[in-house]
């Protein structure tokens, strides 16, 4: 069995792992040590007690300082053959690793490391040029033509033979949750945000496209650019992941996309400004307005199989379900 043991100086071990779990949720059996809070802190007792109980599975451990007395403490185990330490450890190489199966390789874990490297990055949001800041006024110009020319066409797609892999609503869209775990529980080649705001903003699209998992294909659209998109015959040849931010944009969607084999609503109704008291809250992270649980009401109708579920690993359940109690419970 894959066991993982996160040592680091103060509690950076416990903040780090409650981040992770976060983001991909309880996959793995997690330990953590939180080395010299306290000056009674025992480290090389809470180190052999650890490996003595574990003797017997592959333990993957994470460090934070290459030169750290954890880190120096740790080596002596990490001769032994079930153990692997990493040290400088980030988020993103350790939500690898809890992703990844029992029997995990170094030569893996070498790679994910690779990939970790190229999360840390300076973001740059300094202004452009003037010669480039012109170039891209003038892209986006004729892009914009070119949008409300195709706008101005009829389109119908209430016979729609598009075959979409998932649709998720997430009021967060590309985030942790969905680069980390459901690219890769769905198998994704490519994913499109279809939203309004996020497509003519450019600080959000840029947002969005840096968290998009290396290998993956993005597109930020309209809603009904989106549309458009997905009932391209190419779109139905890849594994594509749909996001939106609201049930009543899934619902617009799904009214227009012949088939979607996966439809989920994962988080909803907590930033867009409008108070809680006016509400109805489904779980702690999907929140609707009256119109909303309407929207949704009309969805499950469409697809009964619509769930609701924040990462793979969380219990699934049908949207009817809760819908069908939340209707008892208000005696409608």
């Amino acid at each position: 069995m894959k066991q993982i043991l996160i040592a680091t100086h103060g509690k950076m071990a416990s903040g780090i792992r409650y981040t992770a779990e976060l983001i991909v949720g309880q996959l793995t059996e997690i330990t953590t040590i939180d080395a010299y809070v306290t000056p009674e802190d025992n480290v090389e007792e809470q180190f052999k007690e650890f490996f003595e109980k574990h003797k017997e599975d592959r333990i993957i451990v994470f460090t934070d300082l290459m030169g750290g007395s954890v880190n120096q403490k740790l080596m002596e185990y990490a001769k032994q053959d079930n153990v692997t330490l990493v040290t400088g450890t980030n988020l993103p190489v350790l939500m690898q690793v809890m992703l990844a199966d029992d029997d995990v390789s170094e030569e893996e874990i070498e790679t994910y490391i690779e990939e970790a490297r190229g999360e840390l990055q300076m973001v740059q949001m300094h202004a452009k040029p003037k010669k480039e800041a012109d170039a891209a006024a003038q892209s986006q110009k004729k892009a914009a033509a070119v949008q409300e020319k195709k706008a101005a066409q009829p389109a119908n797609y209430e016979n729609s033979t598009a075959k979409i892999s998932a649709l998720r609503v997430d009021d967060r869209l590309i985030h942790g949750q969905v680069a980390m775990t459901w690219t890769k529980q769905l198998r994704v080649q490519g994913i499109v945000v279809a939203n309004d705001d996020a497509a003519n903003d450019d600080t959000q699209k840029m947002a969005l496209k840096m968290a998009v998992p290396g290998g993956i294909k993005a597109l930020i659209k309209p809603v009904d650019e989106a549309i458009r998109v997905l009932n391209d015959p190419r779109a139905s040849k890849m594994r594509i992941l749909v996001l939106t931010r609201t049930v009543k944009d899934a619902l617009k969607i799904r009214r227009q996309v012949g088939e979607i084999e996966f439809l989920n609503i994962g988080n909803t109704g907590r930033f867009d400004g409008i108070d809680v008291s006016e509400k109805q809250l489904l779980s702690p992270t999907i929140m609707l307005t009256d119109e909303e649980v309407q929207n949704l009401r009309e969805l499950v109708a469409i697809d009964p199989k619509t769930c609701m579920q924040q990462v793979p690993n969380d219990e699934q359940k049908l949207v009817k379900d809760v819908l069908d109690k939340l209707k008892d419970t208000k005696g409608l």
